[in-house]
């Protein structure tokens, strides 16, 4: 029986470092007769047993008749393919692992089951048994990551009328065959990250079973999102197709970044969102130009592009409500192509009423970028706080010195800020006049 045990839950080293650990804490309450740890109450033990990862966990199984079965009552699960490490000879079976520790599992709720398989593994996955144990424990959250040397995983149709599914991640090497009945009525946030659809219809089947889906990122294709509880959506696609929101579901968080052509309905559905993270590009551009961002708290804007700075100044001037800004120029480092800015006719509501925060990262100095930096500190009123990061290819002392002559900077500081990529000098505004700018 023993054999057994350490054959399904590891090695006898690690069972071995858990007893040692236990006989020490034994020790150190002056108890030579009182096993103090075991007599805890479950739920605390499940706790402990909840910070180490499952491989380990079920290593406890070994110690004594009061641990073989705590394990079993975990409501996290995690399978990580690399952490079964398989010899020349006798190999350990990550999958039959996988198998048995499910079938032994007795919770009457799984919050949570994770399986990421890598190339390692064999290509002889049960995704159909897994679903099935997981769905009759009433779990809550799933993700799948399989990035096997196989074809793709075919996917259950019990999966999709899983009423307590909450939480949807697929990754990889699986095929999102969606039946004609799809039943997910607590599903909240969907991933799908590399999947390869059957086809489009299993899409507009699976998100339209998901009536209550508030998060859906990592889309791929041309798409119609009909969720009329959708409230955060992260969408990136590289791809040169449409996508469209109907309904106008009530969107509060938005990251943005697409090449594809966004239809009206989908710019109108943004003026809802009060965060917006929006990688500008020529996809993104119209979003800018024509939405009305009348709710708009919170943006990040990261240009990928040359001429971005119109579009950019379009958008200040249709988000009224603007607190907090940041311009991320991490992906565009094209000092040496100009940029032209434009000053507006009219100052954009948000600067005048509105913006406190504002910050740049990777600035390049370049004299349209000079023109956006001296036109937003001059004109925003409300600005309580300013930072700016410059660019580790530019001038510093330059840098700093244009900086400084320009309106309120009036008292700065600059510090060497470390990182493993380069070493930056980041400018921070510490204090700004409270006199109004006539």
């Amino acid at each position: 029986m023993l054999g057994q045990l350490l054959h399904l839950f590891g090695s006898v080293h690690v069972a071995c470092e858990i007893l040692i650990l236990l006989r020490s804490i034994r020790r150190s309450v002056k108890s030579s007769t009182e096993d103090r740890i075991s007599a805890l109450p479950d739920d605390l033990l499940l706790n402990i047993l909840l910070l180490i990862p499952t491989k380990e966990a079920g290593a406890t199984a070994i110690l004594s008749k009061r641990w073989r079965s705590v394990w079993t009552m975990l409501p996290q699960l995690v399978y990580n393919g690399s952490d079964y490490k398989q010899g020349p000879e006798k190999k350990e079976n990550t999958l039959w692992f996988i198998d048995q520790s499910l079938q032994l599992h007795k919770a009457p709720v799984l919050e949570s089951l994770v399986i990421r398989l890598g190339p390692g593994c064999s290509a002889d996955v049960d995704v159909e048994k897994w679903v099935g144990i997981a769905a009759g424990r009433r779990v809550r959250c799933l993700n799948f990551q399989l990035r096997l040397l196989s074809e793709p995983i075919v996917l259950p149709e019990r999966l999709y009328l899983c009423n307590t599914l909450v939480w949807l991640t697929l990754f990889d090497k699986i095929l999102v065959d969606v039946p004609d009945q799809v039943c997910l009525p607590s599903l909240e946030y969907l991933y799908l990250l590399s999947v390869v659809y059957k086809d489009d219809d299993s899409l507009v089947r699976l998100l339209s079973g998901c009536r209550v889906l508030k998060k859906l990122q990592s889309l791929e294709g041309s798409l119609i999102i009909d969720s009329p509880s959708l409230r955060n959506i992260s969408l990136q696609d590289s791809t040169a197709n449409t996508c469209s929101i109907v309904n106008k579901p009530p969107l509060d968080k938005a990251l943005i970044n697409v090449f594809c052509n966004l239809d009206d309905n989908f710019r109108r559905s943004l003026s809802s969102v009060t965060c917006l993270d929006l990688i500008l590009n020529p996809g993104t551009v119209d979003c800018c130009n024509t939405s009305n961002f009348s709710q708009l708290i919170e943006c990040r804007i990261s240009p990928y592009g040359l001429f971005w700075l119109e579009p950019f100044m379009c958008l200040l001037q249709n988000s009224p409500k603007l607190k907090v800004l940041l311009i991320d120029q991490v992906v565009l480092r094209h000092e040496n192509f100009p940029l032209t800015f434009n000053e507006p006719s009219c100052v954009p509501e948000c600067l005048s009423n509105h913006l406190e925060i504002f910050e740049w990262e990777e600035y390049g100095g370049r004299d349209g970028e000079k023109e956006v930096v001296r036109y937003i500190l001059a004109n925003s009123k409300c600005l309580k706080r300013a930072g700016i990061s410059i660019a580790p290819t530019c001038n510093t002392r330059k840098m700093m010195k244009e900086l400084k002559s320009m309106s309120r900077f009036n008292s700065i500081s600059a510090s060497l800020l470390h990182s493993s990529k380069s070493l930056r000098y980041s400018f921070r505004l510490n204090s700004l006049t409270d006199h109004k700018i006539h």
